[in-house]
């Protein structure tokens, strides 16, 4: 099993590929949820970096695109060197069908958030020769155990950090405060909590950004204690640092890379970054009812 990271800053590579087996780089235009937006000269430099390092990079392209933007991330991706790249992770079939018109069906990483949530669902591309499959967030350690018993390509999967739990195309920040007359201070920032009247104990981080606004779960999803379960089928688990930075990557990486559990030192990442952990939907059947 290879742990890969998202990153903040370039200059931050060398220290965190101590840990790291690979990272997460993507564009505002053509990404969503990213921990900042990096210029095609910024993805080029890191690109470089990594090979030097041998470490894996991929490119993340997770946006749900309209036709525009389609056209928009073909160009681009024309002009990245994408063979160089270890993947390109999307959540559109409109630009999984691009990749693979360009000969790039084996650079594709889909991820649809909650859609692979059994074994027929995850393999159902398999036909096409994709490198591999985000197993959903929102299922059970057992389940994703049973999938990847019998995955037939690589299974990626969120192993830490705040799970988004919804996400709208509109701008809903911005639509409200066109709504009361004022400027909009708060587009991009990662520092934002939404309040629920009920449960003022419980703030959720929300972030909009050029894909749209997303609300997370408050708690920090946490597969630390699962890895030996984990590294039997899972082969890329990621670390998400959205809402943190480098130094909490660095901390967190090393725990995952040498499966050392060091409880002292996750208190004192709780403390800093004022966050509770959990496991998740690991033991948390998510089950819909009608009403009636």
């Amino acid at each position: 099993m290879r742990i890969i990271s998202t990153v903040y800053q370039l200059e931050n590579i060398h220290k965190l590929s101590v840990h790291a087996d690979g990272f997460l780089i993507g564009n505002n235009h053509f990404g969503t949820r990213l921990t900042r937006s990096f210029s095609t000269e910024e993805i080029l430099k890191m690109l470089e970096i990594t090979q030097k390092l041998n470490k894996s990079l991929f490119i993340v392209a997770n946006q749900m695109f309209d036709d525009e933007q389609l056209e928009a991330f073909k160009i681009w991706i024309e002009n990245l060197p994408i063979s160089e790249f270890s993947g390109v992770i999307v959540a559109d079939l409109g630009a999984f069908r691009i990749l693979e018109s360009m000969g790039l069906g084996q650079k594709i990483i889909y991820n649809p958030e909650t859609l692979m949530t059994n074994a027929y669902d995850f393999n159902f591309l398999s036909e096409f020769q994709i490198q591999g499959v985000y197993v959903a967030k929102e299922i059970t350690l057992d389940d994703i155990r049973y999938i990847g018993e019998r995955k037939k390509y690589q299974m990626f999967m969120v192993g830490h950090g705040h799970l988004n739990m919804f996400y709208s195309k509109r701008q809903l920040i911005d639509n409200f405060m066109y709504f009361i007359e004022s400027d909009n201070p708060y587009h991009n920032r990662q520092d934002l909590k939404i309040i629920e009247e009920n449960r003022k104990e419980d703030p959720y981080p929300i972030l909009e950004d050029e894909a749209g606004t997303h609300v997370f779960r408050s708690q920090v999803f946490s597969s630390l204690f699962h890895l030996n379960d984990l590294k039997e089928f899972v082969d890329y688990l990621v670390i998400d640092t959205l809402f943190k930075d480098d130094d909490y990557a660095f901390e967190i990486l090393k725990m995952y890379k040498t499966e050392k559990v060091n409880t002292i030192q996750i208190e004192k990442i709780k403390n800093k970054y004022q966050e509770i952990w959990d496991e998740g939907f690991f033991y948390k059947k998510t089950i819909y009812q009608h009403k009636g």
